[in-house]
């Protein structure tokens, strides 16, 4: 091994080989095996050793320790473990964090046993690093991993409460919960932030069976738990720019005869929609009749408070032709005469904002990276109370408002 080599890069089959230098294979981003019960043990000898060497002249890594966050991390297939490692490499630059990855295997493999329900269970660990002003490799954090094919496991729970560090809070990011929640039950309490990613999700049924799953899992006393939705992060440009077209008082004054609000998307971007109806549904103090129409149809009354004064008509519709990184292609409201609307331009590059008390105008889109959003959800932004009002009326817009009425919490209106 080279001392500038960066093995966070390479396959990870690299790191099961024991290496003769598991020191060296540590600053260097390799994975180094563990056994599972000693994987605490084996970290503290590692840093210890790390440090020491980073005293040595001439030495090109430091060591600066660093948490945040404990973050556990959900991944299925080798193919999404190294999509989400190669994100966390670009997470951990900014927001240090120890990371579990509960990486469930599609099949099963050599390792010990835990407990007596024989699943079989391995282990890594490895750093993460960022390259200081110096020039020299910064090591701030590390990566655990615990494989196995059954999360279900009785003895999973407790591993990995022994492992989260003390006096940092807790995120737990999973990408469909309805798939997940045998295992998640016993988890989720340990969790002070739930993250998940309804841009995931296909079809419009599965938004409502996460909502559903939510609410149990972080009803009743769990309902203080902070959730963050990396789809609803996703749509925050939409968010902005269809607020803009209000800016001007006469906009604002047409709303009290707003008569239709139409939402388009791509396949695949069925969650978007039903969220971004959703947040209009909400902010505008509009109230269902009933849930969507086999057609994408839904009838909206007035409100208390609400400055619309007649019945809306929402239309969710398909557009199988064109793109869009964030799954919708065109909102608009409809209001007396009057058209305002924000739509994806042909060639993707912007949206085109409309409407008759402005001048027309484009605004560069662009997706944000997968990275970001994780970093935003770590954040302040991910403390959205608007994001649980609109996952509950875009879900209920599938099963009905009476679903999440008994579980509701006043203070994040969810």
């Amino acid at each position: 091994m080279s001392q500038g080599e960066d093995f966070r890069k390479g396959e990870r089959r690299e790191g099961w080989a024991v290496p003769l230098d598991a020191v060296a294979a540590f600053t260097q981003g390799a994975s180094v095996s563990v056994a599972p019960e000693r994987i605490e043990q084996e970290l503290l000898s590692l840093w210890r050793r790390a440090s020491e060497r980073a005293q040595a002249k001439g030495a090109a890594f430091a060591v600066t320790r660093a948490c945040q966050w404990n973050l556990i991390v959900h991944t299925h297939g080798e193919v999404e473990l190294l999509a989400a490692k190669q994100i966390i490499d670009m997470v951990t630059e900014s927001v240090p964090c120890r990371v579990l990855f509960l990486h469930e295997t599609e099949e099963a493999s050599d390792g010990g046993l835990i407990g007596d329900d024989g699943a079989p269970l391995r282990a890594s660990v490895e750093a993460n690093f960022r390259d200081s002003q110096s020039g020299r490799r910064e090591i701030v954090a590390e990566e655990i991993t615990i494989e196995t094919p059954q999360l279900h496991s009785r003895r999973l729970p407790g591993l990995l409460r022994a492992l989260l560090l003390p006096d940092v809070p807790t995120a737990l990011l999973v990408g469909n919960p309805a798939r997940d929640v045998e295992w998640l039950r016993p988890l989720c309490g340990d969790a002070d932030r739930f993250v998940f990613d309804s841009g995931r999700l296909s079809g419009f049924a599965e938004l409502g069976k996460v909502a559903q799953v939510l609410d149990e899992l972080y009803g009743g006393s769990n309902g203080s738990v902070e959730r963050m939705d990396l789809g609803w992060l996703r749509l925050w440009p939409w968010r902005l720019l269809l607020s803009s077209l209000y800016d001007a008082p006469e906009s604002r004054a047409g709303l009290s005869s707003l008569r239709e609000i139409v939402v388009r998307y791509v396949p695949g971007g069925e969650a978007a929609a039903l969220l971004l109806a959703g947040w209009l549904i909400g902010r505008l103090r509009l109230v269902m009749t009933g849930t969507l129409a086999e057609d994408g149809s839904a009838q909206l009354l007035p409100g208390a408070g609400s400055a619309v004064t007649c019945p809306v008509q929402l239309r969710l519709g398909l557009c199988s032709q064109g793109r869009s990184p964030t799954g919708l292609v065109e909102v608009a409201l409809l209001q007396g005469d009057a058209s305002l609307s924000a739509a994806v331009c042909a060639d993707g590059s912007g949206i085109l904002l409309s409407s008759p008390f402005q001048p027309p105008r484009t605004q560069p889109m662009r997706g944000r990276p997968d990275a970001e959003l994780w970093v935003a959800a770590l954040g302040v932004g991910g403390r959205d109370p608007l994001m649980y009002e609109a996952l509950r009326l875009g879900a209920a817009l599938l099963l009905g408002d009476e679903i999440f009425r008994e579980q509701q919490q006043p203070e994040v209106r969810w």
